[in-house]
């Protein structure tokens, strides 16, 4: 009887290393967003400056990203505009955005740079956080957009 009661014993200690092993495991493959609830604002776009007096910005909620882009606005809602984050670095777009149409003419090339920008965004793959900056790199590992913390 007595080792019966032993046996038990170790069972209940083998049977919650298990759990507490797997919990842990789980753990590691949960996506890590933290990037939820922050904003940026470009600092570089594929290697460049922005145009003098433009502002283009990057959100991200919960769910979704979106911005200002000095002419247009994008993002999402609950349906567009959704991203994944791994902890791996891994970024990835999981749905097309929205993008206003407006037309602006002034600074000269805002158009052209806002193309650009959407365009780039659309091929990002990682990120990584620099003390106070996000760097978003394309599938071959080159920073494409640098962004400082707002």
């Amino acid at each position: 009887m007595k080792e019966k009661t032993l046996s038990n014993n170790k069972l209940g200690q083998y049977t919650l290393i298990i759990v507490l092993s797997m919990i842990s495991l789980l753990g590691c493959s949960q996506k890590t967003d933290e990037l939820a609830d922050t904003s940026w604002e470009l600092v570089s776009l594929n290697g460049k400056d922005l145009i003098e007096g433009t502002a283009i910005t990057l959100v991200f909620t919960e769910s979704y990203l979106g911005g200002q882009m000095g002419c247009n606005g994008y993002g999402g809602s609950p349906d567009t505009g959704k991203y994944n984050i791994k902890h791996d670095g891994t970024f990835q777009l999981e749905s097309p955005f929205a993008v206003t149409v407006q037309l602006c003419t002034d600074p000269e090339g805002i158009m052209e740079q806002e193309a650009e920008y959407i365009e780039t965004l659309m091929a990002a793959s990682h990120y990584q956080i620099v003390d106070d900056r996000l760097e978003i790199k394309n599938e071959a590992g080159e920073i494409i957009l640098i962004f400082q913390a707002k």
